[in-house]
């Protein structure tokens, strides 16, 4: 049974990270309504979430490289995987969704973990869910301690609203794990919410993959194959 759920659990992430940022951010715009509520500043939030949301078109682009003779490149981006949004003690509640929502637009699984916001927690998760948001893909942990949650095996990066030195202190007990190197992408700015603003934010989310294709192979310039055998 544990083997099942486990399977199951990953094919739906994966069809998650799959969607595409478009269609993903069909769903997290039909919670930005109850989102925006919890935060205190309904303005302010669905402007922040209006931001983020926008930049899904981008997220889908396909790059075509130059490569070699006989051969396609594409370059695009993709969820870098597991991911583990966290309220520090001093965070406030709008950034700590708004990092909710970048990690659910570039197609993460998310893990909210927020113990001073227990409440905003589980009504976010509960917007969410009822956009169509599986409880796969988004969890939430306030349950658990800090510590616990940053050993969690093949944990792909941290997002971390809150002041300078708890973001340190997140960050050094994530350099005492071990397995695969764990990001941390940090909000310090609780009012401004700078780094939230910066052109590559999102991307701090996602990795990148080339797509490599033999077109030769599959129907290209089948002459190429007779270079080389004269």
């Amino acid at each position: 049974m544990a083997t099942e759920f486990k399977k199951n659990h990953a094919q739906v992430c994966e069809a998650w990270r799959l969607l595409g940022a478009e269609k993903r951010a069909v769903h997290l715009r039909e919670a930005i309504p109850k989102l925006a509520l919890l935060t205190g500043d309904v303005n302010k939030s669905k402007r922040l979430f209006n931001h983020l949301l926008s930049a899904a078109p981008s997220l889908d682009e396909v790059h075509r490289l130059t490569g070699a003779t006989g051969e396609s490149n594409d370059l695009y981006v993709t969820a870098r995987g597991k991911t583990m949004i966290i309220g520090a003690e001093s965070a406030k509640v709008l950034p700590v969704l708004g990092q909710l929502v970048a990690a659910l637009l570039t197609g993460n699984e998310v893990i909210l973990h927020c113990p001073s916001q227990i409440e905003v927690c589980e009504e976010a998760a509960k917007a969410l869910y009822e956009t169509g948001i599986s409880d796969d893909v988004l969890s939430v942990a306030n349950d658990s301690q800090t510590i616990t949650l940053l050993y969690i095996d093949r944990l792909a990066q941290v997002a971390v609203a809150g002041s300078n030195s708890e973001v340190q202190d997140i960050s050094q007990e994530l350099a005492n794990t071990d397995g695969i190197l764990t990001q941390v992408i940090s909000v310090t700015d609780m009012d401004g919410l700078s780094e939230m603003l910066t052109p590559d934010y999102l991307h701090r989310f996602v990795t990148e993959r080339v797509k490599t294709v033999n077109t030769t192979a599959i129907g290209g310039n089948a002459s190429l194959l007779e270079l080389g055998t004269e």
